[in-house]
């Protein structure tokens, strides 16, 4: 996750959703809410290149400390790609390679899309932001340096043609992806492009979802400024963002305990109806605020470890006292 930092605003802590539009990069947008808020920590899961839409997932104040453990498996992106011209950057900002057109049918898209799907070894774009040696790979790129990226691997769980048009030459696909974190969609494009014989470049692309977070819900970064002008509630609680995790509610003597980076065991905790098992990650609640994050050394009797504290306001703000000898 990048992070802006700022003096916290304590007041402000939780999830957000916003919708990105098209040029602005995901490091400004984080910026312009940054600002809107006062100066809060603002940071974001998943970046979007300057060209897409969609949606980006933030996390404000304390809210920072969870990116770990935000849940973004699967990506769902609407997109189009452009068959029969090829680009540097596998997307409509980069320089033509090629313009040879492409004269195929709708049917043929469809089979080499739906090959795509499965677990396979993608090579990173050169004009993208992995590091090589410290740098994103777009600086060497822009320089006419050919470096060698690592191959990771990526999952296409779907992948559907949703229309089918020409353009001239050419022929204009829109299609539906569902793919792991980390996918390029640009180098799919390029790569039916290829299998096509024609080249392919990304003409669109809109993030729909991530894990379990959807476009529909976010806001536009000016429907977000003018919420918060006018006094609503921009944020969604803290908890949300780990995505209906597994939750335990302590009493409310052991809250101080757990926002110091104490265990759990199962006599600070009020009755909970949830299954557990020993590696489980649990969302520690009290008094209805997200305290941590644990997990799970014991299913029953029930203990666990903190992996993440993000502490309350109240602590921070020193209405909770660490226990004597801690620091």
């Amino acid at each position: 996750m990048h992070c802006e930092t700022a003096m916290p605003d304590l007041s402000l802590s939780g999830l957000l959703l916003i919708d990105k539009p098209k040029g602005p990069t995901s490091h400004h947008m984080v910026d312009a809410v940054r600002r809107a808020l006062g100066g809060a920590r603002v940071g974001h899961v998943g970046t979007l290149d300057p060209m897409a839409t969609g949606l980006l997932v933030m996390l404000v104040g304390r809210a920072t400390r969870l990116a770990p453990y935000v849940p973004g498996d699967p990506k769902r992106y609407s997109a189009s790609m452009l068959l029969g011209m090829e680009t540097e950057t596998m997307d409509l900002e980069g320089k033509v390679l090629s313009d040879r057109g492409y004269a195929g049918r709708r049917e043929e898209v469809e089979k080499a899309l739906s090959s795509l799907v499965g677990e396979w070894e993608q090579t990173p774009p050169a004009y993208s932001a992995v590091k090589h040696r410290g740098k994103p790979a777009y600086r060497y790129a822009r320089k006419g340096e050919r470096v060698e990226l690592a191959s990771r691997k990526v999952r296409i769980y779907r992948v559907e043609v949703t229309a089918f048009r020409r353009l001239g030459n050419k022929a204009e696909v829109d299609f539906l992806v569902e793919c792991s974190p980390g996918t390029y969609v640009r180098e799919l494009a390029a790569r039916i492009g290829g299998e096509l014989s024609c080249g392919g470049t990304l003409s669109r692309l809109r993030r729909e979802a991530s894990g379990p977070f959807k476009v529909e819900d976010a806001l536009g970064l000016e429907e977000f400024k003018s919420r918060l002008k006018a006094g609503e509630k921009v944020l969604l609680p803290m908890h949300m963002a780990l995505g209906g995790m597994k939750s335990v509610e302590v009493k409310a003597d052991s809250v101080p305990g757990v926002v110091n980076g104490g265990n759990l065991d199962e006599s600070k905790l009020l009755i909970t109806k949830e299954d557990f098992k020993g590696g489980d990650m649990v969302a520690v609640m009290g008094n209805g605020e997200l305290l941590a994050v644990h997990e799970v050394t014991m299913a029953k009797p029930f203990s666990s470890r903190p992996l993440r504290v993000v502490g309350t306001e109240a602590r921070l703000q020193g209405q909770i006292e660490k226990p004597p000898g801690h620091r």
